[in-house]
């Protein structure tokens, strides 16, 4: 009998001020939906669940977005003291709703050109070399989308706030596998970069 294939969720970190972009980029829209819906739809086009959508910042003006029952949404009242309180409090309340959850996949609304397949391929690379971490690597840098195996949880939960998920990654770069997501070095922060954006992508709607 073959082995079942761990059970994964996702987490989408949606808690951050936005403060460079100097409003609410989760809210900015391409194609007619929102990067929080697009990043979303993303994520339930895969066949991993639960899918989990952590929130802080603009928290009244963001959930509407969240339409879909089919998603977990948790607020994370510490989300000004960094990405890794947001981090924790996502995988507590992953564990919480899902205690069989054995590995989950981290991403951020903010790269607009992460697809179904990518988070696909970063589970298949883990079921491929068995590696407790598989991060997606871009422009010499290794972030996130990632996905963290139940041996690392402790280590998520136990993560400063001020650091994101790239702290845990540098830690645990001699067990990770790598997955290229060239695509992932365009992520939004500033006015500038969404201006430069929506002159060079063409999204349909």
């Amino acid at each position: 009998m073959e082995n079942a294939e761990p059970q994964t969720g996702i987490i989408i970190l949606a808690a951050g001020a936005s403060t460079r972009m100097g409003q609410a980029k989760q809210l900015l829209r391409i194609g007619g939906e929102s990067l929080i819906q697009k990043a979303v739809k993303t994520a339930l086009g895969t066949i991993f669940r639960p899918v989990l959508v952590v929130l802080g910042a603009n928290r009244e003006q963001i959930e509407p977005e969240l339409q879909s029952t089919e998603i977990l949404k948790v607020f994370n009242p510490d989300w000004s003291t960094g990405m890794g309180s947001s981090i924790a409090t996502g995988l507590a309340h992953l564990l919480q709703q899902t205690p069989s959850i054995q590995q989950v996949l981290i991403l951020v609304g903010d790269q607009p050109l992460l697809k179904v397949a990518t988070l696909t391929a970063l589970v298949e690379l883990q079921s491929q070399t068995q590696a407790p971490l598989v991060v997606s690597r871009y422009t010499n840098t290794l972030g996130v989308p990632a996905l963290f195996t139940q041996a690392l949880f402790g280590d998520l939960a136990a993560l400063h706030s001020a650091q994101g998920a790239k702290a845990l990654i540098q830690q645990h770069l001699h067990q990770a596998a790598v997955l290229d997501f060239p695509e992932g070095a365009l992520d939004l922060d500033t006015p500038e970069e969404w201006a430069a954006f929506l002159t060079k992508i063409n999204f349909p709607g």
